[in-house]
């Protein structure tokens, strides 16, 4: 999801690649984050995104994979597709929309990520979910060979 939201922003939005997760870093520095390279707003994206949604999404993922007993196929891209969607829809319009505006008066996410590539990043990740079991199985083979 990371390299596809940095490749977007520097390919069609006419921002560096670390803009996105200076965008994430807002929530805590507001309109501040978006004025150049913001360090203090790109380590804070960082942290916040992979320590509260990425995990959070991750660990869904994982107990509906566990719950449903699918382990490969389109099975599995569908749960990997559904929580992406659930993470945007959760994430991205009912929480940060509200917390935003409270924080800083406006949904600083909502005027620097167009909708449509929000969703398409979201879904990206949840496709990305769908890939673990794959890479897993390719990295513990590869550990194998090694020994």
């Amino acid at each position: 999801m990371a390299v596809v939201v940095m490749l977007v922003f520097t390919l069609f939005l006419g921002h560096g690649p670390l803009y996105p997760v200076q965008v994430i870093g807002s929530l805590v520095f507001g309109d501040a984050a978006l004025q150049g390279f913001h360090l203090g707003a790109f380590l804070t994206g960082l942290v916040l995104h992979q320590l509260g949604p990425a995990l959070f999404w991750s660990i869904v993922f994982g107990l509906a994979v566990h719950a449903t007993d699918v382990r490969r196929g389109p099975g599995l891209v569908a749960i990997g597709a559904a929580v992406g969607l659930l993470s945007q829809i959760v994430d991205v319009n009912l929480l940060m929309g509200p917390i935003m505006r409270a924080l800083h008066g406006r949904d600083l996410w909502a005027a620097e990520v167009p909708a449509f590539w929000s969703w398409a990043a979201h879904l990206v990740f949840g496709l990305g979910l769908s890939l673990f079991p794959l890479v897993d199985a390719r990295l513990r083979r590869s550990a194998r060979l090694e020994r």
